[in-house]
């Protein structure tokens, strides 16, 4: 599929997948529904909430607090898969928390203390951000754990994201031991080979939805 039929047929996938998930959890029931799958999300996360909850304890025990696993997230909006319990949880797991914020076209990272609140942000289409240190845009280098959004997934491990790239260039920092997990609803996990992958579409490993955590098998250059 060459660059431009790409490009269309991705801004089509995001029109009707945008769609679907307006008509499932836009007004009252949407929200509930949101609301208990926002839980669920927190049951299937055992293993990641295990994982940062042994980090914190090895570095507590070599008192070294810069040592303290750094976990990256996103501030969802209102239809997105609500991943803020599961942010809570782990900071209560003795996550160091970060966001992500405009920098140009890329993302940098802010941390968050896990009380304050988030501020708007003055970047055109980003969420909610905190008022915290500014570590840059190669945060992710560090990080243990790294939570992103995205409109659907395929089981060969496409991602579909906003169509500006962000995740893509940021995930390109992560470094060699970053777990990256991409949180969804369970109907935007999709057969493989549904969505078309770009040379530059970082294939994602795990996907987290309120029907659980599954491994995909990445198949390069699906």
């Amino acid at each position: 599929m060459d660059t431009e039929a790409m490009t269309a047929r991705k801004k089509q996938l995001r029109t009707e997948l945008r769609g679907r998930r307006s008509r499932t959890y836009q007004g009252e029931v949407g929200g509930a529904r949101r609301a208990r799958e926002a839980q669920q999300l927190i049951d299937h996360a055992a293993p990641l909430l295990a994982q940062v909850r042994g980090a914190a304890l090895a570095a507590a025990d070599g008192g070294d607090e810069s040592r303290e696993p750094l976990v990256a997230a996103y501030h969802p909006s209102p239809l997105e898969a609500d991943v803020m319990p599961l942010v809570d949880e782990l900071v209560a797991a003795g996550a160091r928390m970060i966001f992500p914020a405009s920098a140009g076209r890329r993302l940098e990272w802010i941390t968050w203390d896990g009380l304050s609140p988030f501020l708007p942000s003055p970047g055109r289409g980003f969420g909610p951000e905190p008022d915290g240190e500014r570590l840059g845009p190669d945060a992710l280098a560090d990080a243990v754990l790294v939570l992103t959004p995205a409109v659907a997934v395929d089981r060969s491990g496409t991602r579909i994201g906003h169509g500006a790239g962000y995740y893509d260039r940021a995930l390109s920092a992560a470094g060699a031991d970053t777990h990256v997990v991409t949180v969804i609803h369970p109907d935007e996990l999709l057969e493989a080979g549904t969505l078309p992958r770009g040379e530059h579409d970082v294939p994602i490993p795990v996907v987290l939805t309120a029907d659980g955590l599954v491994r995909l098998i990445t198949i390069e250059g699906s």
